[in-house]
């Protein structure tokens, strides 16, 4: 009886998942390893700079 030379299908896809769990792991521990170990944080700042865009405009139109 000749064996079946076809792969198994859930072996495929648990081999695709785990390529997917790896890759977004290294992608996060890039990102983790860049926040914690850069010379400056990557967090924004919590309070917008009252001189930049828009910020000081009112959302209110005038009736000029």
């Amino acid at each position: 009886m000749a064996r079946d030379k076809e792969p198994h299908i859930w072996l495929t896809v648990f081999k695709l998942a785990l390529g997917a769990v790896v890759i977004a792991g290294l992608v996060w521990l890039a990102l983790w390893y860049a926040d914690n170990y850069s010379g400056e944080s990557m967090t924004p700042a919590l309070k917008p700079k009252a001189d930049w865009g828009i910020v000081g405009d009112s959302p209110i139109r005038s009736k000029r």
